[in-house]
């Protein structure tokens, strides 16, 4: 009895350590890296009746989860240096619950029958190891602890393997976020550095660009692979109150009539509101579809000696309808050098044609005549 007592003082203090850890990451989990994906889930399958609270939602998902580690724990009796393996499922649990698919919002269930099988295999191995295992009673604390440290490590790794990480819908919920409280300028910089995106996402970030007054200068650093598409967001996309075309529209301020394409919805609103938000969108959406003399006529290049005041894009713009049909006179003194040395690689390269965009796109991926050659050349 009193070895008993002992040994309970022994491990109490472990399992109270990995009850914090558990639920410290719980809620870093929750309220940072899948808050977003979580509040889709929430909105879409209570038919937006909820909202999500991240923190409410990771206290009371480590509730249960915790209980569950309680029942594990009862019935394999595995304590002290044995301790962080009745914790591995709660873990993995927490993985599998965000594992949904953004689009269906179906989960997949073969990891879930592999995660079920894995654990039980792995209880009944470490029941084994746990009752022929030499106790040494002098073992110091720190040794009985760090093995259970590793495990856990380990089982906070398999909880982010099995977890939805697309980085491009993590992105585009967080816009759609921040397009609801009306921070376009964070929802310009999302996915600032990566190649990745969605159309929705591409859509939130080109409003946010032109509502900052920054459409015509970086408009063409982010992917843009759905040409004047991406300047609309689908009614039918996510029919839910924050991560829906609802949201978007409210962002935009207007709303496309039924049937009316995207080039013609901006053309419309540039006429009926003649403000630098709808005049930047409309330039975007001419750019975007790649009507070169229709931009040029829409927006002539200005008095001689004056390009530095206009957008970049506006005078990679002028420069190549000058070079590819010879309709204006612009002149341009920064740019044209390195307008020639592009078309010159692109006209001259002697590998094909997208192995010469690949090569260019390392100078000129960020410029107006890249996404052009890339889609219309």
């Amino acid at each position: 009895m009193i070895m008993k007592r002992a040994q309970d003082k022994r491990n109490k203090p472990i399992a109270i350590i990995h009850a914090v850890l558990f639920v410290a990451f719980t809620v870093l989990f929750f309220a940072f890296f899948q808050r977003d994906l979580v509040a889709l889930m929430q909105a879409t399958w209570s038919r937006g009746q909820t909202l999500n609270n991240p923190l409410v939602t990771a206290a009371i998902v480590a509730l249960v989860l915790i209980v569950l580690q309680w029942i594990v724990k009862l019935i394999t009796r595995l304590g002290g240096r044995w301790e962080a393996f009745t914790w591995v499922p709660s873990y993995l649990l927490l993985g599998l619950t965000t594992s949904v698919d953004g689009a269906s919002m179906h989960y997949d269930l073969r990891p879930w029958a592999f995660v079920v099988g894995g654990c039980v295999l792995m209880l009944l191995i470490v029941c084994w190891l746990s009752a022929h295992w030499y106790s040494d009673k002098r073992t110091s604390f720190s040794a009985l602890l760090l093995p259970g440290l590793v495990v856990t490590v380990v089982s906070m790794v398999l909880c982010m393997m099995l977890t939805n990480h697309d980085a491009a819908l993590h992105q585009e919920l967080a816009a759609y976020r921040y397009a609801a409280h009306g921070r376009a300028d964070r929802v310009a910089d999302v996915g600032r550095r990566s190649l990745e995106t969605t159309p929705a996402l591409t859509a939130l970030r080109n409003v946010a660009l032109a509502r900052e007054g920054r459409a015509g200068n970086e408009l063409f650093n982010y992917p843009q692979p759905y040409g004047v598409d991406g300047l609309n967001v689908s009614r039918f996309t996510r029919q839910n109150t924050l991560y829906g075309a609802g949201t978007f529209y409210d962002f935009l301020g207007a709303e496309p009539y039924g049937g009316e394409t995207t080039g013609a919805f901006y053309h419309r609103l540039y006429h009926q509101n003649d403000t630098p938000l709808h005049r930047d969108l409309f330039a975007a959406s001419l750019l975007l579809e790649g009507r070169l003399t229709d931009f040029t006529e829409a927006f002539p290049p200005p008095p001689q000696g004056k390009p530095a005041a206009s957008p970049r894009h506006w005078r990679e713009a002028w420069l190549l309808t000058k070079a590819l049909t010879g309709t204006t006179n612009y002149a341009d003194d920064e740019l044209q050098p390195q307008l020639d040395d592009f078309l010159t690689t692109l006209r001259t390269s002697h590998t094909d044609h997208k192995a010469t965009l690949n090569t260019l796109f390392l100078t000129y991926g960020k410029t107006f005549w890249y996404y052009y050659a890339e889609r219309f050349l």
